[in-house]
């Protein structure tokens, strides 16, 4: 039987086919014959015995159609038959009269040339709504913008999803309140950009608690005289000139008084002793030492030490108690070094000048250059007109400064449409035949929210304005990659593809999985750190492949994982000592454990809160590894616990599973998902590997719909990553085009879809190279008028 539609990209595929390529009887003559001498019989000897000469399993009939014409007509069903067959869902297995290889090939190029009418020379770029940024992208923009920290996710509502992923242009709408709220955090933000006290000195208090020694065990609060030891803070100076340092402290005793105990406090700047106090056990005191001091710009080291003298006799221990560390700026204010780095990137020439005409002139410089920077392409000359003269206006008003105009035109830049949505210019908007290449100004948006969800930087921008962003292309791909901003692409993706956003999160009874009752001890096993481990050793996996160039087969089949010691120990791989987290390679002795279904992250969020699921994980990698999913379950299908009443309770997961697929509507879907699930069992709910489950053997053996068997996980792998490769290469190229355009992928995306895959083989077949052909395709490139055919 042919599974029906579930995706949702599918569906709106389907909306696009049945009512927009062609109307009824547009069917030409030469098609119709092509279709009779060529597909015709192809779908007799291949599909007629399910789906033609009275049968109608899955509801779906080929020869009942009243005429040629009506059958070319029905894009649902070409669509279902295209998706089928290209996966190697049906045929069935089972069915043992199999089409060739050329024949597949033949049927599937016939649809998309003749029925899609997809050009492959000349593939569809698509459309992307016009969206606003998520919450990921405005706090990472802002940041990137103007230097402060705003946090969107306290701020904000969550964002809705789309295909999996928080890009999507169609589901990322504005609601008033959020529009309310858009307008709160302008004012908020461009009030901590722009401080009211700027440039005046903020003395520099450090609490003696900050002041700690390498173990960080010691501090500042009492430091004993009997034992050698050095506390160190280091803070940044922002402005070179004169300073007064004020240090008071108590000298006291702890645990009793004892008798002739002595030692020197020192105080040290980068490296040099200023000061050098005696302690004395039989002289408590209170008292404080000022110096003045010369300081360049930059970052200082703070030392308080002690060395000890005579040990003493009796209990208790001298020592000093530092009260107060103060550091006050004798300069003048107005220094431009004593403004903050947000201020600085806003004022782009310094403090404004004398003279109302040069700072209206002045005004309108930092308008345009800021509002190029957040909108992402030069501003329109009305617009900064109107924002000026906004600006100006404030200015004018009574007490006002320069300084609160700007203010203002930030807020206003923050609030508009041109920086709160990711917009692109097309020459004919509503022609759909139009396709045009993108202009470099959007092109370096798309880049750049891409691989940093952030707007571009002033390299990119260069680039767009002079029109050489595509002459250095790959360059540009490389420098983001390596830039720190492009952990944020590898966090959001895999936080989203392979769910590791949800692991801090994520309802885990770790009593009932492992069986154990004093709740103290399973906290020991498994707890917070090891969620935070497992995710960060999902994104270490990731970003290693991609920087690397690795093969994108070994996501799946990777003798080596990115571990530390703590989350070793839980998966039993011994030889790590440490809290970094390095590249572990595993011997023969650990078991299934290389790639991302062998890591904790797949294996917990795939799972129930008290038990594995093998309907989820296999659900998941249909989903997310083959892109093939199956079909949303029926109503009314009860939970396995539900199954399980009155059923032996001894009985193993895999029996229970068999129990539960015995309707006919649940065993079509079940024989998809339940082999692959169960292959995975040896891993319990929280991913340590396990050989038997209640003192029995786990049977991880299974047969894949597509009719390759396996024995373990290990051999499901070694299939994934072979005669199902080219079902993975298609999967992770739709889902990071999905996540890179901020649409679903649809039919017509087929020959990019093809042509990027062809070309991430040609080039070495690593994961940067299927960076470099998504970034490089038609769909990324290109765009077409909004309106539908």
């Amino acid at each position: 039987m042919f599974p029906s539609i579930n995706s949702p990209a599918l569906l709106s595929a389907i909306i696009l086919l049945t009512g927009s390529c062609f109307a009824a009887g547009e069917i030409s003559k030469e098609l119709t014959t092509e279709f009779r001498e060529k597909i015709e019989p192809l779908l007799q000897d291949y599909c007629y015995d399910c789906h033609g000469d009275g049968a109608d399993k899955g509801d779906f009939v080929l020869d009942e159609y009243e005429t040629t014409s009506a059958l070319l007509n029905d894009r649902l069903a070409w669509l279902r038959i295209w998706e089928n067959v290209r996966t190697d869902l049906m045929p069935p297995s089972k069915v043992e009269f199999q089409p060739e290889a050329e024949e597949r090939k033949e049927l599937i190029t016939w649809i998309e040339e003749k029925i899609f009418q997809l050009d492959p020379d000349n593939p569809d770029p698509g459309r992307v709504t016009i969206r606003r940024m998520n919450r990921e992208e405005y706090q990472n923009t802002i940041l990137d913008l103007v230097g402060v920290r705003f946090d969107a996710t306290e701020n904000f509502p969550a964002d809705d999803t789309g295909f999996g992923f928080d890009t999507i242009g169609d589901v990322l709408t504005i609601s008033p309140l959020l529009m309310e709220k858009y307008l709160n955090a302008a004012g908020e933000i461009a009030a901590k950009a722009l401080p009211e006290d700027a440039g005046k000195p903020k003395p520099i208090e450090i609490d003696a608690g900050d002041f700690r020694d390498r173990e960080g065990s010691q501090t500042a609060r009492f430091m004993e005289a009997n034992q050698e030891q050095i506390v160190t803070a280091t803070r940044r100076i922002e402005a070179e000139g004169e300073y007064e340092l004020e240090v008071a402290y108590t000298l006291q005793n702890e645990g009793g008084r004892p008798k002739d105990q002595t030692g020197t406090w020192q105080f040290w700047l980068d490296g040099q002793k200023l000061e050098e106090i005696e302690i004395h056990s039989e002289k408590g005191l209170r008292s404080s030492f000022v110096k003045k001091l010369n300081l360049p710009k930059g970052d200082r080291r703070f030392e308080f030490s002690i060395v000890p003298g005579n040990p003493g006799e009796g209990e208790g221990t001298a020592g000093i108690r530092v009260d107060r560390f103060r550091l006050k700026s004798l300069g003048t204010s107005g220094s431009w070094d004593l403004y903050p780095e947000s201020y600085q990137r806003i004022f782009v020439d310094g403090l404004p000048p004398k003279g109302e005409e040069k700072q209206t002139a002045y005004l309108r410089k930092i308008v345009e250059s800021f509002a190029k920077r957040a909108f992402r392409r030069p501003p329109r000359k009305d617009l900064v007109d109107q924002i000026t003269s906004l600006a100006e206006n404030k200015m004018q008003e009574e007490g006002a400064e320069f300084a609160d105009g700007v203010r203002l035109a930030v807020s206003v830049i923050l609030t508009s449409p041109s920086f709160l949505y990711r917009s692109e210019v097309q020459a004919e908007p509503d022609n759909p035949g139009r396709v045009v290449s993108l202009d470099e100004y959007a092109l370096a948006s798309r880049l750049s929210y891409f691989l940093w969800s952030s707007a571009p930087d002033q390299e990119l921008l260069d680039l767009a304005e002079t029109g050489k962003l595509r002459e250095n292309w790959r360059s540009q791909v490389d420098r983001m990659l390596k830039d720190q901003k492009g952990l944020r692409m590898i966090q959001n993706f895999v936080g989203q593809w392979l769910q590791a956003r949800d692991m801090p999160t994520r309802n885990i009874d770790v009593r009932r999985i492992l069986r154990e009752r004093d709740g103290r001890r399973a906290d020991r096993i498994f707890n917070t750190r090891h969620r935070f481990e497992m995710k960060r050793e999902t994104e270490e996996f990731f970003r290693y492949v991609l920087m690397e160039n690795r093969p994108l087969l070994e996501l799946l089949d990777a003798n080596y994982s990115f571990l530390n010691e703590n989350l070793a120990n839980f998966y039993g791989v011994t030889g790590v000592k440490g809290e970094q987290f390095r590249k572990v390679e595993f011997d023969k002795n650990v078991k299934g454990r290389g790639g991302i279904l062998g890591q904790g992250t797949f294996l917990i969020v795939t799972s129930q809160s008290t038990r594995t699921s093998p309907v989820n994980r296999g659900l998941f990698v249909l989903d997310n590894i083959l892109g093939t999913p199956a079909p949303p379950a029926p109503p009314d299908v009860p939970e396995l616990e539900e199954t399980a009443r009155g059923f032996d309770r001894n009985a193993t997961m895999r029996q229970l599973m068999e129990v539960h697929r015995e309707k006919p509507l649940c065993a079509s879907c079940h024989e998809r998902m339940d082999p692959i699930g169960l292959a995975l069992e040896n891993f319990n709910a929280l991913g340590q590997w396990r050989d038997q489950e209640d003192g029995k053997d786990i049977d991880s053996a299974g047969k894949l719909v597509t009719g390759e068997g396996f024995s373990n996980v290990m051999e499901l792998k070694k299939i994934l990553t072979t005669s199902r490769k080219q079902d993975f290469y298609r999967c992770l190229t739709e889902k990071l085009l999905t996540y890179a355009l901020g649409r679903g992928v649809e039919y017509y995306d087929a020959p990019s879809v093809n042509a990027i895959i062809a070309q991430t083989i040609e080039e070495g077949g690593g994961l940067k190279d299927l960076v470099y052909a998504i970034t490089e395709s038609t769909p990324f490139q290109k765009r077409r008028g909004d309106r539908d055919f």
